[in-house]
């Protein structure tokens, strides 16, 4: 079995060659399957570029594009893998997240996507909080969602049913592409933190928490008005964004 990793990269260089060295420590873990990670860099003038040159692992292309969405989905066209996923360039696998992720597909061909816990770590202070996704129900997905994004992988067959990512939304892609696969398909629990998601100032949904709220209220709401995801975008437009820039200097000490 092959596992394909797509890693949307702008201007990322602060992070991207840890990420790129986390991918390449787990490949080497689950040495008896193969891994393909697949680098789509949308131009980046930081030295990105010369982070990618310098490393052999991953195949990577540069070039304009859309946003993070379309270079996901521009990834996923060209994955050959039998299991999928992606991993933005601020984040990282544990070392056993491949080997464990690609047992579990092997040991239940009904098994459609597994998801895992996952650590929030605070920018580069070293100090990660782990998350757990027990919690998440396929059906409750229009009110929460308690995964991490970087901590979920599908199989092929899943892709060429759903499709990409839509390209409309730019912060909650992964939150829509959860709601669509909903209870159609077959989720697998890892009770392990797999996974971490960097948070730091300069990520996108932390410079522009109220817009990911909002956008994220639309979506929710494109077939039938519900209260909650206004009210939560209108709480993190409001003191949402002062609340969580407290959070992350207390965290980062």
């Amino acid at each position: 079995m092959r596992l394909s990793i797509v890693t949307p990269s702008l201007n990322q260089g602060r992070y991207l060659r840890e990420c790129l060295e986390s991918v390449r420590i787990a490949a080497r873990a689950a040495s008896g399957y193969e891994v393909e990670h697949l680098v789509i860099d949308g131009a980046s003038t930081d030295g990105s570029l010369d982070t990618l040159r310098a490393q052999s692992f991953a195949r990577w292309t540069s070039e304009p594009d859309g946003g993070q969405t379309e270079a996901i989905n521009k990834g996923l066209r060209q994955a050959t893998g039998d299991v999928m996923a992606y991993l933005c360039a601020d984040d990282l696998y544990e070392p056993p997240a491949i080997l464990r992720v690609m047992e579990a597909f092997a040991a239940d061909d009904t098994v459609d996507v597994i998801y895992a816990d996952y650590f929030f770590l605070e920018g580069d202070s070293g100090r990660k909080r782990r998350k757990s996704a027990a919690g998440f129900r396929p059906d409750n997905l229009h009110n929460s969602n308690p995964l991490g994004q970087p901590a979920v992988w599908w199989r092929r067959r899943v892709y060429e049913k759903f499709g990409d990512f839509d390209q409309s939304l730019h912060y909650c892609m992964d939150h829509e592409y959860w709601l669509r696969l909903g209870t159609n398909v077959r989720w697998h629990y890892i009770p392990e933190a797999l996974a971490v998601s960097r948070l730091h100032a300069d990520a996108k949904t932390s410079r522009q928490l109220a817009a990911m709220w909002r956008e994220t209220a639309q979506m929710l709401t494109r077939n039938g008005w519900r209260l909650k995801p206004w009210w939560d975008a209108f709480a993190m437009g409001a003191w949402g964004r002062h609340y969580y820039r407290l959070k992350r200097l207390w965290f980062a000490r």
